[in-house]
């Protein structure tokens, strides 16, 4: 999913919270960060798109 968004340029939707000490597993943003790919979380999406609930 990240190589993805790396190759054509897109940003990553989930649902984790950056963790830079995480130890057991390896969180989505944290491999965002790495390789400087944009990530967002949902709420964040709802608020670029002016979406309404």
């Amino acid at each position: 999913m990240v190589a993805f968004a790396v190759a054509h340029d897109h940003t990553v939707l989930t649902h984790e919270q950056p963790s830079p000490g995480a130890k057991k597993r390896v969180l989505i943003p944290n491999v965002c960060d790495a390789f400087g790919v944009r990530y967002a979380d949902t709420f964040q999406m709802i608020r670029a798109l002016h979406a309404r609930i």
